[in-house]
């Protein structure tokens, strides 16, 4: 448009949810996302705010937001001064929260998250960034615990959530649910992330 090149592609997002009350107390959550977004024309790669992301408060809770991914990209490895941001693609997410109510206005929760993105394209600055065949183990999975205040007007959420599966690991050693040592303090330093927010994740 008047010479300069504009973004094109194509973009397909879904999210589903289901909800299951147990008893009148206890209820399951759970939700799946998948999104893909391809670009042609104009464009070898999405605009960056376009495109997808995992890690954070609603999304897998034992990575920080938005440091999950592409594929089995190391974010540590890059060479940047800002803040990890890294996308996608691509997108899978799955959660399945347990709920229940504790007493009075506390309620406690138990979850597994799961998901990563992925580039479509090959970019050699985030190598292992791109989809393969291989994608399944690189499907970053959390699990946590958290406590929730229903103070009537608004929910406040604590999720207190640690990795079992690093995708940006050696094959052989992404799986860490065998090295979990809460009385360890480095473990608890390095891999416990705090999760504070307001209303249900989903």
């Amino acid at each position: 448009i008047l010479g300069v090149p504009f973004s094109q592609y194509y973009k397909i997002d879904t999210d589903v949810r289901f909800y299951h009350k147990l008893t009148s107390k206890t209820s399951i959550a759970s939700r799946f996302m998948a999104g893909l977004a391809y670009p042609y024309g104009n464009s070898n790669e999405i605009p960056f705010v376009k495109q997808f992301f995992v890690g954070g408060t609603n999304s897998v809770r034992a990575f920080r937001a938005r440091t999950v991914g592409p594929g089995s990209f190391d974010p540590r490895t890059s060479n940047t001064s800002f803040l990890l941001d890294q996308a996608g693609d691509i997108r899978l997410e799955a959660n399945l929260e347990y709920r229940a109510k504790l007493f009075s206005i506390l309620e406690g929760a138990v979850f597994f998250d799961a998901g990563n993105v992925w580039l479509i394209n090959k970019n050699e600055a985030r190598p292992g960034g791109e989809f393969s065949k291989d994608f399944l183990s690189e499907i970053a999975v959390g699990a946590g615990f958290g406590l929730r205040a229903d103070v009537s007007i608004l929910i406040l959420r604590l999720d207190l959530a640690f990795p079992i599966r690093v995708p940006y690991y050696p094959k052989a050693e992404r799986w860490t649910y065998d090295k979990v040592e809460f009385g360890d303090s480095q473990w608890r330093k390095d891999n416990l992330i705090l999760n504070i927010a307001i209303g249900y994740p989903f």
